[in-house]
């Protein structure tokens, strides 16, 4: 008797509802890791054989109330790469006014894969 009534709790705390919200949860925990996991691998690369060339800055914009990006593109062996990165450094006057948009900036890229590269967001030239 006892078993029944907590086999019905227990069917009561899983519904389909619960079951989709939590595997909904789990798939964007697994995609973040995923994605954190690759910019680190990424990191170690540019730091293990890196080489540092200049590009422009191509866009600056915020989404959301502190989320702030910065588009950039450069060129290595004829080759144009465009990259986006979500920035630590917020530049107000860019914001605003677009002021770094075509500035000059330096990006540091793995030598035998250009396209990871990263922005050296403090280098950009007035």
């Amino acid at each position: 008797m006892k078993l029944k009534k907590s086999s019905k709790k227990m069917k009561k705390l899983i519904n389909p509802s619960s079951i989709l919200v939590t595997l909904l949860i789990v798939v964007i925990l697994f995609f973040s890791v995923k994605k954190s996991y690759k910019e680190y691998l990424d990191k170690n690369k540019i730091k293990s054989n890196p080489k540092i060339t200049f590009g422009y800055i191509t866009d600056y914009y915020e989404i959301g109330l502190a989320n702030y990006y910065l588009d950039y593109q450069y060129s290595v062996d004829g080759n144009l790469y465009k990259k986006e990165v979500s920035s630590d450094v917020i530049y107000k006057k860019c914001e605003y006014d677009n002021w770094c948009i075509n500035k000059k900036i330096y990006v540091r890229y793995f030598v035998d894969d250009p396209s990871i590269s990263e922005p050296i967001l403090d280098s950009i030239v007035n």
